[in-house]
């Protein structure tokens, strides 16, 4: 009988946290209204208290350009070598011109949702 009720408890909170971590771990899951202006990504995000919160970060911080290629890096800034970025109407797709590295340009595309988080309320990498 303790085996029993040992089990269900765990699986309790197993649900719990699973259920914690889809609703935070990408932003687009819980903000909305985003948008980019210049290198910073702005939304309206909930937080585990249920309130909307209008927050900001700066992008830069959370992604790089590896000869013309956007990636998730901490403190990557993309912005010394991309410009004209923005994102792709009803996506979290942003999409930039880059320096490919052997003096042109690239047109490069990112996944936010895969770089920036909704920690609690606020944008983070």
């Amino acid at each position: 009988m303790q085996f029993t009720s040992l089990s269900i408890v765990f699986s309790g909170l197993f649900v719990f946290a699973t259920s914690s971590a889809v609703a935070y771990g990408g932003f687009a899951n819980s903000c909305t209204d985003y948008y980019v202006t210049d290198a910073t990504l702005i939304a309206s995000c909930t937080g585990p208290d249920e309130v909307v919160y209008l927050t900001s970060i700066n992008t830069a911080y959370c992604i790089a350009d590896t000869a013309g290629s956007l990636e998730c890096a901490p403190n990557g800034q993309y912005t010394t070598s991309c410009s004209n970025c923005f994102i792709e109407s009803g996506t979290t797709y942003m999409l930039c011109d880059c320096e490919d590295g052997s003096g042109g340009d690239a047109a490069s595309i990112i996944d936010l949702d895969s770089c920036i988080s909704n920690m609690g309320g606020a944008l983070a990498c």
